[in-house]
């Protein structure tokens, strides 16, 4: 396991700190140690806190000695004072690193070891790198020799601490990951605190941070899904109560075969702890018992409640973990009933860059720049989110891990698919591996499902086992037979298929989609009902399995019908209409309402946090949405069509960039944003035909506040009105963007906004630019300004596009001054954004 190692100095030696974190870098990437100091802390962090929090973690304190070091108040006094206590403690051990010439004979660390050889300080060495190639030799040894001990306060003074072996499994992630900056993956530099669903008593959903269970201590009954993270929970809630002075026990249910505690704590006791007996365990204050996959647990009902029973006697700290499905049935067990209930969710959109962020993080946690961080977080999430989709794959910690690494290796597989169609295969092979399924045997496998898949899509329905007996008699006729049992059995149990007693079917949509995809890719061409089906697809494209299918289809063939009748589709949305084109003739009538509303100014926003509320506000979007069953109206229906149809649209060009030709993918860019643009044509005219109507809505909702006038009421009724009808137009504009946007193909995007030559193309176009390039042009966006000169929907539109781009990127001081010259907007006050810094002169 890691050692945590934690650098206290002042921020006049910098240098010297980053020559360090220099020399380091390579016992980091091989996991022997995990650095922090202080610039970790970022600016919206409570940074007291933050230092406090990890010097209390860490195993190893180095002192980065100097006379400004000696002189820091909060060095001297606070940094090294809690760091000699815990010294005495045995909990951590101190080293101190002379890099200036300094009197520090007389401090009290002083008796402690010193690098480099004799003290001598490293601006005295001739060869700095070799003094600290000493300091780097003189740390190994200390890391291999200081094993940090707990200290247990049971009335006598007992000294014990977790085992190495239980370090080592504390560390492990249970699967093989692998990075290109690190020998291994730890658990700890790559874990994220997952979301809990607390059980409500009404009807509103209750969510916290995991962390709420340490903050609230007590008997908790987690439920999750296979593959959930629920054992990794237990590990950071066992790690993070050592911390906190408890002393946990974990047991994992299945091994358990007898109703004695007291026996199984003993067994678990000898193998998690160094002199560490039962009954001084029991005479500790806080012990916390953790118990892993209850409901699979080698008791019958009777001994499961008599074991639980005496559990929860011995301790009033108890973390239960089961599935999902055992929590329905849990209220049969008594044993459990003060157990608050807690369901275990997958990692939303927050949470999904916080494990991308220590991903790429891995290695080079010191020395990685914000705008690097963040530029390549932005590009993995959003590969990310293609793959996950709604919930398509799954979002549990061991998907996005897997696709991570699928990511960074992608460059170096030989694929037939330039998109992102294997990291579904391989999702599948996956499981084909760990149901013990032999690589000749694959092809058997994917034909089953396939033909599965099709007859669940054309029947509109899961197989019941009547239903799958005749599926598989059918099957044995048409192609070299298979074993019902066999197949089913290894389907199941490894999470392809799923048998829920009545009827049989995917896991998982992104299974189901995948193989329906692929009957249609490989059938279409010699097959009428094939095709038939596919017409289907398209008619109802406003449907989201059906969408999601076709996005499939996709990855499964080259062939040019699907391109052609996508295009097709998109080309008869709302046909009827003109092309939106945002100019100043068509917005004119918002013209007084622009020029009332206030002038745009860069607040004072910091970058992570702005990240987190952005994120924050798009899970609170995805898990309040439900999907609609019912058919919408002819006018929904074609809305969502050409949401769906951009959204596939914009899949094909990011997916297929490399192969389509330049003509293609223009023709299809041009194809997709028309179809929006033609929507948004048909809002304003609608919108402008109705507006007598709303108005009087609105009126009506106003004249509820006495205190308004006539005339105050239909003044502030127009401002409502406009306000929205503005705030659809941004919204849709940049909706085009996000959905047929590519990083690799922004050089179309240039050529077909040159071509149209409308405001709406360039707005278009300047949004593909911040979202998929990451980065400020001044020369685009001063020509973007030129062009759109007196058009002041399009000018504040443009404005709050770059704005949001400077909250959620960093943008450095001088490019801020060239934009508020150019946009004319306020950037005063941001300077203190990019200096201030938290730290110890």
């Amino acid at each position: 396991m890691s050692k945590k190692v934690f650098i206290s100095y002042s921020h006049r030696d910098e240098d010297h700190r980053e020559d360090f974190g220099d020399h380091l870098s390579m016992m980091q990437r091989n996991g022997v140690i995990e650095c922090w100091h202080d610039r970790k802390i970022h600016v919206s962090d409570d940074w007291k806190n933050e230092i406090d929090q990890n010097l209390e973690s860490a195993d190893i304190i180095i002192f980065l000695v100097s006379p400004s070091f000696l002189a820091s108040e909060y060095c001297f006094d606070v940094e090294v004072k809690r760091a000699m206590e815990r010294q005495k403690e045995g909990t951590a051990q101190i080293i101190s690193i002379v890099v200036r010439p300094c009197d520090w004979e007389d401090c009290e660390f002083s008796k402690f070891q010193a690098a480099p050889k004799d003290a001598k300080p490293i601006t005295r060495w001739e060869d700095r790198d070799e003094a600290w190639l000493n300091v780097v030799q003189s740390i190994k040894k200390h890391i291999n020799e200081f094993k940090p001990k707990l200290e247990i306060q049971t009335g006598i003074e007992v000294l014990t601490g977790p085992s190495q072996e239980n370090l080592e499994w504390l560390s492990d992630t249970e699967i093989v990951l692998t990075h290109r900056r690190v020998d291994r993956v730890l658990l700890e530099g790559i874990f994220v605190v997952p979301d809990v669903e607390l059980e409500s008593t009404n009807d509103l959903v209750n969510i916290k941070s995991a962390n709420y269970m340490l903050n609230h201590m007590g008997h908790y009954l987690i439920s999750g899904e296979e593959q959930q993270g629920k054992t990794s929970l237990l590990k950071y809630i066992y790690r993070s109560s050592l911390k906190k002075g408890y002393l946990p026990v974990y047991i994992n249910a299945p091994e358990v075969k007898k109703a004695s505690v007291e026996e199984e704590i003993k067994k678990r006791l000898g193998s998690q702890y160094v002199n560490l007996d039962y009954d001084t365990f029991l005479s500790h204050k806080e012990i916390m018992v953790l118990v892993d996959n209850i409901d699979e647990i080698g008791l019958n009902k009777k001994f499961k409640s008599a074991f639980l029973d005496q559990l929860n006697k011995i301790t009033q700290f108890t973390f239960v973990t089961c599935h999902s499905s055992y929590s329905y049935i849990s209220g049969d067990i008594p044993s459990l009933d003060e157990h608050e209930r807690v369901e275990l969710l997958g990692l939303g959109n927050k949470k999904r860059e916080e494990l991308i962020q220590k991903w790429i993080s891995l290695g080079v946690e010191e020395s990685i720049e914000e705008k690097e961080l963040y530029s390549k977080c932005d590009e993995l999430k959003n590969n990310l989110n293609t793959v996950i989709k709604k919930n398509i794959v799954p979002p549990k910690p061991i998907y996005v891990l897997m696709l991570l690494q699928m990511f960074e290796a992608n460059s170096k597989l030989d694929l037939e698919l330039t998109s992102f169609g294997h990291c579904y295969q391989q999702l599948i092979y996956q499981s084909f591996d760990n149901a013990n399924i032999s690589k000749q045997d694959f092809d058997k496998y994917l034909n089953v499902l396939t033909e599965l898949a099709w007859k669940i899509f054309t029947s509109q329905e899961e197989l019941n086992l009547s239903q799958i007996d005749i599926f598989f008699k059918k099957y044995n006729e048409v192609y070299l037979p298979v074993k019902r049992e066999k197949v089913l059995k290894k389907l199941i149990e490894h999470a392809v298929l799923r048998d829920n007693g009545l009827t049989v079917g995917f896991k998982y949509p992104y299974i189901y989609y995948f193989f329906v995809g692929k009957k249609i890719a490989e059938s279409y061409s010699e097959n009428l009902e094939t095709r038939d089906q596919f017409e289907e697809l398209l008619k109802k494209l406003h449907r989201e399995d059906f969408a999601n299918i076709l996005i499939f289809i996709t990855h499964h063939t080259k062939e040019p019908w699907v391109l052609k009748n996508i295009k097709t589709v998109l080309q008869t949305l709302f046909e009827q209409q003109d092309e939106a084109r945002l100019d100043k003739k068509q917005l004119s009538f918002m013209d007084d309402f622009m020029k009332s509303i206030p002038e745009l100014i860069v607040e004072q926003r910091e970058i992570q946090k702005e990240r987190d509320e952005q994120n924050e506000n798009l899970d609170r979007i995805e898990r309040s949405t439900e999907i609609e069953e019912s058919e919408p109206l002819d006018i929904l229906a074609s809305i969502n069509k050409t949401f769906k149809g951009m959204e596939v649209a914009g899949q094909i060009i990011r997916n297929r960039h490399a192969t389509l030709t330049r003509q293609a993918m223009e023709d299809l860019a041009k194809v997709s944003a028309s179809a929006g643009l033609r929507f948004l044509d048909y809002f304003i005219k609608i919108n402008d035909a109705a507006k007598n109507e709303i108005l009087k809505l609105i009126s009506a909702q106003l004249a509820e506040h006495p205190n308004l006038s006539n005339k105050e009421i239909e003044k502030e009724a127009e401002n409502v009105y406009l306000h929205l009808t503005y705030g659809v137009i941004n919204a849709f504009t940049r909706k085009i963007a996000s959905s047929i946007g590519s990083k690799d193909a922004l050089e179309v995007y240039r050529q077909v906004d040159k071509r149209a030559g409308t405001p709406a193309f360039n707005l278009i176009r300047q949004a593909i630019e911040l979202q998929f390039n990451k980065s400020i042009d001044i020369d685009q966006i001063s020509e973007c300004v030129k062009s759109l000169h007196g058009n002041e929907v399009c000018l504040r539109i443009l404005k709050e596009m770059i704005i949001q781009h400077i909250y959620l990127f960093p943008v450095d001081y001088k490019e801020k001054q060239q934009l508020s010259e150019l946009l004319c907007i306020s950037v005063q006050g941001q300077r203190w954004m990019d200096m201030k810094k938290a730290g110890k002169g």
